[in-house]
Order: structure tokens, then C-alpha cells, then sequence
């Protein structure tokens, strides 16, 4: 299954309505702190601020939807999230906030107030959801046939194949983030290895890949849509903060190491990367399995 250039335009303009209308144009609105990192963690966003950026996530989704008819809801949905990906690239590292407080406790309060912050990006990127799911109800003018419907692998009660794919999802992208997103490493006799502060590029293909390998398999074994895997980034932060972030460690962190270095990689990833990335890799993965499907069937 070879995509058209329509299609591939389709993609692109999607991408860049999103990336405008939440991306770049409130800006001024929901900035980065001093230190240039992107997160609500100083406080000076609103819930106004918020509600504002919720309009224009659904009018991004809603736009692109309209201008993708009439595949606008398999293709508007990355619109919001494409927006997001803009102010997670422009955002400085993780590691500034460390610079800026290097104490043990500023640390672990700095980990303790990112702990939820993936679920209000996950809301943004939900309300482009909804606005590209509107307009496609609203512009698709007849049923468009697509071939992502087959039998999964394993049959499984939807319950249960939902539950299976978010705690695998949280699982496999947080082995894979620590693999991909590996900076400069060096051995430590107490930690036995610690890592650098990574690139937002690389954080970026980590994390997109992460998310693309478990949009993938679980599209391809339990037939799962790519909302359950997206719904998981939300979950990963508060997951690598309980499992890795300890007292101890982080005291070790400081006493033998700079602000730059992490005990995982993934501790180095804010909570907007993860969840605007995972939102693309989620449904470029089960687009991927729905292509892996069709070959498998040709060849058979």
C-alpha cells in the first residue's frame, strides 16, 4: 500500500495547520519559563491560558480534518499534536531546571510537579481529536473504505485488549525511550552508569520510534486503535518518576555528578515530548501494521 502524493499532501497539510495554529500562534500566550524550558511548572500559565490553547487544538484538528475530506478523520488527528511537537522542539532541556536548582530536594519537587503534567498535554492533543472526529462528521459526505480492519492476532475482549495495550505500551516505550534516547554515558561504581542530557532531535526519533513500535503491535496482535498507545504517554512520566526517581539516587546524582546527567535516559525527557511525539508514533505505527498486514496478505 503506496501512499499518493494527495495523500502525502494531505499528511503535510495537517502537520503544518497544526503546527501554526497551536504551534506558533499562541506563543505569546504559553511561553517558556526563564531558563527557556517548556512546562507549566512556574506557574504562570492560567487556566484561561489553558481553555484558550483547548480552542485552538480542536480548531487545528477541526481545520485539518476539513481540508484532508475525506480522510479528515484518520489524518486531522495529528494536527494538535504536530503543534505540540513545535513547542516541545523549541523547548530548552530538562536539565536547565537542574542548573537553575541543583539541590537534591529541588530536584525531587521538580520531578514530583511533572509527575502529571503529560495528562493536560494529552488533553490538548484529545481536543484536536475531537475537532478533526467534528469536521469529518460534518464534511465526509459518504463512507470511505479503508483497509485497517482485519482480525488481530490474539482475540481478546475489548476490555481487555484496551488494558493490554496501554500497560504494554507504558512497558515497551520506556525500554525503548532508554535505549534510543542514550546521550553520552559513563560508568559510575554506585549508579553503574549515568547518561547526558540528549538533543530534543534526539529525544524526538526515541520517542516517535518508541511509540511507533507499540502503535504497531498493538494494531497488528490485538487490533487496537492508536488512541490506547497515545493515551499511554501520559502514564510514562508519572511511571519513570515512581520507578526511577528515588532519594538516594538523586543524591547520588548530585553529589558526583552535574545538573546534565541522569541516572536513565528517559528522566531526561519532559512530559511534552513524550506525549506530542507518542501522539505522531501512535499513528504512524498502526498505519505501519495496516501496510505490514496487506504485504503479509499479498505474499500469502
Amino acid at each position: 500500500m503506496e501512499l499518493s502524493w494527495l495523500m502525502r499532501i494531505r499528511i503535510i497539510a495537517a502537520l503544518v495547520i497544526g503546527g501554526w495554529l497551536l504551534g506558533f500562534l499562541p506563543w505569546g500566550i504559553i511561553k517558556p519559563d526563564a531558563a527557556g524550558v517548556f512546562s507549566l511548572l512556574t506557574g504562570s500559565v492560567s487556566i484561561l491560558d489553558i481553555l484558550t490553547c483547548a480552542v485552538l487544538a480542536f480548531a487545528a484538528g477541526f481545520a485539518a480534518s476539513a481540508v484532508c475530506t475525506p480522510y479528515g478523520g484518520q489524518i486531522g488527528i495529528i494536527a494538535a499534536p504536530a503543534g505540540l511537537a513545535v513547542w516541545a522542539l523549541k523547548s530548552a532541556p530538562i536539565s536547565k531546571l537542574f542548573q537553575a536548582a541543583p539541590s537534591v530536594q529541588s530536584r525531587l519537587d521538580i520531578y514530583s510537579k511533572l509527575k502529571f503534567e503529560g495528562f493536560i498535554w494529552l488533553a490538548l492533543a484529545a481536543c484536536g481529536f475531537v475537532g478533526a472526529l467534528a469536521a469529518d462528521r460534518i464534511f465526509r459526505r459518504k463512507p470511505v473504505d479503508l483497509p485497517d480492519n482485519f482480525k488481530p492476532v490474539y482475540k481478546i475482549p475489548e476490555f481487555a485488549q484496551i488494558a493490554a495495550a496501554v500497560i504494554a505500551t507504558v512497558l515497551i516505550a520506556n525500554v525503548l525511550i532508554n535505549a534510543l534516547a542514550l546521550g553520552v554515558g559513563f560508568l559510575d561504581p554506585q549508579l553503574k552508569r549515568v547518561v547526558a542530557q540528549p538533543t530534543n532531535a534526539q529525544i524526538a526519533f526515541a520517542v516517535l520510534v518508541a511509540f511507533g513500535v507499540c502503535g504497531f503491535l498493538a494494531k497488528l496482535f490485538l487490533s487496537s486503535k492508536a488512541i490506547w498507545p497515545a493515551m499511554a504517554s501520559s502514564i510514562i512520566t508519572y511511571y519513570f518518576t515512581v520507578s526511577y526517581v528515588k532519594s538516594d539516587t538523586i543524591t547520588l546524582l548530585a553529589q558526583s555528578w552535574p545538573a546534565v546527567f541522569f541516572y536513565k535516559p528517559v528522566m531526561a525527557v519532559l512530559p511534552i515530548q513524550i506525549v506530542s511525539f507518542a501522539c505522531l508514533g501512535a499513528v504512524w505505527g498502526y498505519w505501519l501494521a495496516v501496510r505490514y498486514h496487506i504485504w503479509r496478505t499479498e505474499q500469502s
